[in-house]
């Protein structure tokens, strides 16, 4: 049996030498303006695109491919960025990458940080290759995000510099009603990540040249443009392209949740826009019996135009987000003629055609990084004009407006050649070791700068429900641990709040707690936490007790001892251990 850490899906993009289209970038796609005519050009001027943002007329030529290749069906999930996190960083140690200083995790990934669409918690104290974890089981489906570039292209090194343990191949029907070869291919991370089909660790190398012919790459722009819009026969336009990535010249319907519904300026009576129904839970799993058929195979559905708003459970309910939100990848049911799925909405997908050096001055650079990529496919908070086959603009280096790819950038992957794999497919089996584990069972900490108080949960919810009290100054904290099992030593630790000071009090036992409430100096009980009694384990959180005001504090930090010191706390013993 063969184990494996990722399942990738691909579909063959045949018709090789295939002609490219002209198009001007950023122009609405009509008979008029595909294919562009450089001689006769339409009226050049700017467009506007929404209320701040203007671009003008490009020429080019695109989605011409000489040879045959896979286009991975769906974006790369925030499970499998997980994985890969662990797979090459098992010690958690998230150092700054040779030459590029780029991190493969950063605090907007964080659901302490980014309570809204952060998806991977980091834990401190865990063992080898569970340093990462899904904040909640509800984001393994969904597309990754604040990923960019340069982190993907040492995801796409890992797994070239791995194993590839096997292949199954089937034959689909695309929406056209062609064949297409379809293969789930089973690979194992490795931790050489510098290079491959990326040469990273060489700073006089091409910016993101492949080093290879054959192999994973992140798409080139053709390639992307192709598997999205390439029909291979004349479409109603005239052309052999698309206009846009759901098998279709009209625009797809956007997906709403009940929130999106209701925010929908545009919507009215349900006798003018038929389609804005509710087909998204509020866990963003898109439910396609409420899709309509006929109009899935005529024009597709797609997650744009800011009608999928939905938070995770731990997001605070006080504050209001005015992005949208992402869906579980293929949940439209609407895939390109090559049966790629999200081609359109849910996240700008990089390429690794690069679009040229980040020194525009109008441009915003929030990743800090030395190349721009053409980035393709549209968000979640965009209308319809990043979806269009001519949303390629040669001004920008996204192809996109650049901010809003450092939020919603997202990536799928091609494969070129015909490697096989060096063993039978046969029976294969996830070997992750991160399989079942989530921020559900992680205990986080958030201080208060005011107070002192150190409180620890195994509540994400409650930890930033913390964060979020923003007079109470609490900021997140190093210092997370995963629950330990009764079965491997763990008690139950249980936390109150002092009423002098509005700190907690973490004691063992429902016994000792129940003494604490007795006296009425506690209220606001609960079980915070299960680790193992003091001096147990290795790594041991120190309590710290302030004579003057009664307050305590806990912390396994040798910074905190100082800092505990310097405000009149006096050490106490060891509380628990992990």
């Amino acid at each position: 049996m063969a184990n494996y850490d990722i399942k990738l899906s691909f579909a063959s993009v045949g018709l090789p030498g295939n002609e490219g289209v002209a198009i001007r970038g950023f122009v609405p796609p009509n008979l008029k303006t595909i294919p562009a005519d450089p001689i006769n050009p339409p009226p050049v001027g700017p467009i506007k695109l929404d209320t701040t943002s203007e671009l003008l007329f490009n020429y080019q030529v695109v989605g011409g491919v000489p040879y045959e290749y896979d286009i991975g069906q769906f974006e790369i999930t925030a499970s499998q960025y997980t994985d890969f996190l662990n797979a090459v960083d098992p010690e958690g140690n998230n150092p700054k990458q040779p030459w590029t200083k780029v991190k493969l995790w950063n605090k907007k990934n964080s659901p302490l940080n980014n309570p809204f669409q952060g998806q991977i918690l980091f834990v401190d104290y865990a063992d080898q290759g569970q340093h990462y974890v899904l904040a909640d089981p509800l984001w393994a489906d969904k597309p990754a995000m604040f990923v960019n570039g340069f982190q993907y292209a040492y995801f796409i090194n890992s797994i070239t510099n791995g194993d590839f343990v096997g292949v199954k191949e089937r034959v689909e029907k695309s929406s056209l009603g062609t064949d297409v070869t379809v293969s789930d291919r089973y690979f194992r991370f490795s931790d050489q990540i510098d290079s491959g089909s990326y040469a990273l660790n060489d700073s006089n190398y091409p910016f993101f040249a492949r080093t290879n012919n054959e192999g994973l790459f992140l798409p080139s722009q053709n390639e992307w443009i192709k598997a999205a819009y390439y029909a291979g026969r004349e479409t109603d336009n005239s052309t052999e392209y698309f206009y846009f990535p759901t098998s279709s010249n009209k625009p797809p319907l956007p997906l709403f949740t009940q929130a999106g519904k209701d925010n929908d300026a545009s919507e009215g009576d349900a006798a003018k826009n038929p389609h804005a129904v509710v087909d998204v839970s509020d866990t963003g799993v898109v439910n396609q019996d409420a899709l309509n058929n006929k109009s899935r195979k005529n024009r597709g559905y797609a997650n744009y135009d800011l009608g999928v708003f939905w938070q995770p459970w731990y997001a605070p309910d006080d504050i209001t987000y005015s992005n949208a939100n992402v869906t579980d990848v293929g949940g439209s049911n609407s895939p390109s003629p090559w049966l790629a799925y999200d081609m359109g909405g849910n996240l700008v997908e990089y390429t690794d055609t690069v679009a040229g050096a980040l020194d525009i001055k109008s441009s915003k650079n929030n990743q800090k990084l030395p190349v721009g990529f053409r980035a393709h496919g549209g968000i979640a908070n965009a209308t319809g004009y990043q979806l269009w086959i001519t949303a390629t603009g040669a001004g920008d280096p996204y192809g996109q407006i650049l901010g809003s790819a450092y939020e919603y950038g997202g990536a799928r992957l091609a494969f070129v050649g015909d490697e096989q794999p060096q063993t039978p497919s046969g029976r294969l089996r996830k070997a992750s070791t991160t399989d079942g584990l989530t921020g559900l069972d992680v205990v986080t900490r958030a201080d208060s700068v005011r107070t002192f108080d150190t409180h620890y949960s195994d509540n994400l919810g409650t930890t930033i429900s913390r964060l979020a009290e923003k007079k109470a100054g609490y900021v997140p904290m190093p210092s997370s641990f995963f629950n330990v099992p009764s079965d491997e030593g763990g008690v139950d630790y249980f936390s109150l709040t002092h009423e002098n000071t509005s700190t907690s009090r973490i004691v063992q036992g429902k016994q000792r707690m129940r003494s604490l409430l007795e006296t009425g100096d506690y209220n606001d009980p609960v079980k915070a936490f299960q680790a193992l009694p003091p001096n147990q384990g290795s790594h041991d959180f120190i309590r710290y007790f302030n004579p003057k005001t009664g307050a305590y504090g806990y912390s396994d930090l040798e910074a905190d001892a100082k800092l505990f010191e310097s405000a009149g706390y006096q050490t106490d013993g060891v509380a628990w251990s992990v």
